[in-house]
């Protein structure tokens, strides 16, 4: 027997087909870290580029994914109860949300290239920008689906754009403690 609050997540035809999106795109990630670690053990010299700044940003980014996330399945759970205004204000919090890790991630971007050298030349900012970027584009994808429920929140399946949302969050976790935590030096510029 599936709870109830598990069975919402598969309950329509749109929540099974971002079901199927997101295991698709867990297998691209895992083949991209997978890849990843096969770049590092290959690798002569591995860098440790972050430092204390880049744990607030990291920090910064994953409390936005965690708040656009949530905040996306608070409007679906308003627009289940049949309220119109009320979800249109917890997009436009998850998009917002969801830009200001757009921002910081590309803010991050330009600090790898340019400040410290690691461009997409380098093994590991090869490895980097693709997994990255990855999670980039996905967020693109995101805050554009946000908008498409924006449009007419009593037509659309806000839900399923939520689950897309988790998995963005959850998966930018993965991140922190495959890529930054491992290659940090935390003392570093202080």
């Amino acid at each position: 027997m599936i709870p109830s609050a598990i069975a919402a997540y598969a309950a329509t035809p749109a929540r099974r087909r971002t079901l199927i999106v997101v295991a698709a795109h867990a297998l691209i990630y895992a083949a991209l870290l997978i890849w990843m670690f096969r770049v590092r053990a290959a690798a002569d010299e591995w860098p440790t580029p972050f430092e204390f700044g880049s744990l607030l940003m990291v920090f910064a980014m994953g409390m936005g994914a965690f708040c656009g996330s949530i905040t996306q399945a608070v409007a679906a759970n308003r627009a289940d109860r049949g309220e119109t205004e009320e979800p249109i204000r917890w997009i436009a919090i998850a998009i917002s949300s969801w830009l200001m890790v757009l921002i910081l991630e590309a803010v991050e971007w330009v600090r790898m290239y340019y400040l410290v050298q690691l461009g997409p030349d380098t093994p590991f900012g090869m490895t980097y920008f693709a997994i990255t970027g990855a999670h980039l584009v996905g967020i693109i994808v995101c805050v554009g689906w946000f908008t498409f429920c924006l449009i007419n929140v009593r037509q659309r399946d806000i839900l399923a754009s939520a689950l897309y949302s988790h998995f963005l969050a959850i998966w930018w976790f993965v991140i922190v403690f495959a890529i930054y935590f491992p290659n940090m030096h935390p003392l570093k510029n202080i």
